[in-house]
């Protein structure tokens, strides 16, 4: 906590020291001074919370703290709540027979929402206005990529919401189709209506946002941000589809691997595409993102409070140790682990749990 406060303080004084006081009043400077103060604690706390599974990370982290630090002043200096948005919880895997439980979320996704949750309210504690982030499924953009049928991603996102109210996590919103996309869209929506526009979504998505010209080889060979996606694409697409295209005598493992190549780089361009929505949609949230990053444009988030490299919930399953402390890895890895047990919630599995020896 301490190395993030620092970050931020020495950011803070850059910032300061970058804005104009001519013919300002020592009240506005003073005012000026406390509330980039307040951003600064803000920030500190949001950073706590983000992805430090690398070496560089607070050197990440340092790199956008200016910016980060100008869009909540403009929260903090209009006495406005803080408001975040973070593109994230599309759907669960695609593995269900290794990494996954099924296609509805599970204790994971709870974790994960109960630590954002726990994140504004933390923020709310320094800072009366308090804070909101809204989460934008991304499902429907890459879904039929990755062979995930529509139903499937609206149920994820329905329980989802449903999860949110249950567990009184009242900091965590979530966008609506009709929040991306200008077309004409029912009134009242529900699973037919939510399936039967998931093809003029993508389709809207891609006409508006998207670039003809667009090289993503030039892009992943040119932008570190681009590159690090691309290659986070490529390592879970080639666990989650290892089942539904497995290799052998019709797919070889260099062909399946080719394949994969091929798959992430057409998911970098539908990002795209959908980076740009997300930007008109929410053009002064603050950006908060589940990617490794350079750190310059958005704030890399863990969402799970892990050892491992399992940050993000729909990836994995959790198994709640003896001593209270929460594991994160493939639902297969904590199945040959004799020490656990599945636990079942609402009729289905839910995470694992260290059996307690008894004396």
């Amino acid at each position: 906590m301490e190395v993030l406060t620092q970050v931020t303080n020495d950011a803070m004084r850059l910032t300061l020291d970058e804005k104009s006081v001519s013919f300002v009043s020592y009240d506005t400077i003073d005012w000026t001074m406390e509330a980039t103060e307040t951003s600064s604690k803000i920030l500190a706390i949001i950073f706590e919370y983000a992805l430090n599974k690398f070496d560089e990370t607070l050197e990440q982290l340092a790199a956008g703290t200016p910016k980060f630090l100008a869009v909540i002043d403009q929260f903090v200096m209009a006495g406005k709540r803080v408001d975040m948005c973070l593109p994230a919880f599309p759907f669960k895997s695609a593995n269900k027979v290794y990494k996954v439980f099924g296609i509805l979320p599970d204790k994971a996704e709870e974790l994960a929402l109960e630590r954002l949750n726990t994140m504004c309210i933390r923020i709310g504690k320094i800072y009366t206005p308090g804070a909101r982030l809204t989460i934008i499924s991304d499902g429907l953009v890459y879904n039929d990529l990755l062979g995930i049928p529509d139903r499937d991603t609206w149920a994820y996102g329905e329980a989802l919401r449903g999860m949110t109210i249950e567990k009184g996590f009242t900091h965590i919103g979530f966008s609506r189709l009709k929040d991306l996309v200008k077309f004409p869209l029912p009134e009242k929506f529900g699973e037919i209506t939510y399936v039967a526009n998931a093809t003029n979504f993508r389709r809207f998505l891609l006409n508006k946002y998207g670039k003809d010209d667009l090289d993503i080889d030039h892009e992943i060979a040119t932008k570190p941000d681009t590159l690090m996606t691309y290659r986070g694409y490529r390592r879970f697409l080639e666990s989650d589809l290892q089942y539904i295209f497995p290799t052998g005598k019709n797919m070889t493992i260099s062909r399946y691997k080719r394949d994969v190549k091929y798959l992430a780089k057409e998911m970098l361009i539908r990002g795209y595409a959908f980076a740009g929505a997300v930007k008109d949609a929410f053009p002064n949230h603050l950006r908060l993102s589940i990617h490794q990053s350079t750190g310059e444009h958005k704030v890399s988030m863990s969402l799970l409070h892990t050892k491992t490299g399992f940050t993000t919930p729909w990836h994995c399953s959790v198994a709640l140790m003896a001593d209270g402390e929460w594991l994160s890895a493939p639902m297969g890895d904590f199945k040959t682990d004799l020490r656990l047990e599945i636990v079942y919630e609402d009729g289905r599995p839910s995470y694992f749990r260290e059996r307690v020896a008894v004396s």
